[in-house]
């Protein structure tokens, strides 16, 4: 219970705005390598260690709830990557039924 209490006092008014930066550049870099690779574990993966040293080098400081977030962040895009390319199939698909 004291980690929570510790980083209440670590996210304050004006590190919320920088907490969100660092997830947008974390989830940018993660999602650039998902394209390249097309895994989504590697993505899911390497989304901790990108946010820990982006972190470490504009915060001097890191949270495992924090990374947790960067993770979470980054499958939630991944899931929607992937529904928006399995719809593009399935209309696709239905397009093709009915033109026979």
């Amino acid at each position: 219970m004291s980690y929570v209490n510790d980083l209440q006092y670590y996210i304050d008014s004006a590190s919320i705005g920088i907490l969100f930066e660092l997830l947008l550049v974390t989830t940018c870099i993660s999602t650039i390598i998902y394209l390249v690779t097309k895994n989504q574990y590697i993505s899911y993966l390497s989304s901790a260690p990108i946010f820990y040293f982006l972190s470490l080098n504009f915060y001097h400081n890191s949270h495992f709830i924090l990374l947790v977030v960067a993770m979470t962040v980054q499958a939630s895009v991944i899931l929607l990557i992937q529904k928006k390319n399995l719809l593009k199939v399935i209309t696709v698909k239905d397009k093709a039924h009915d033109s026979i």
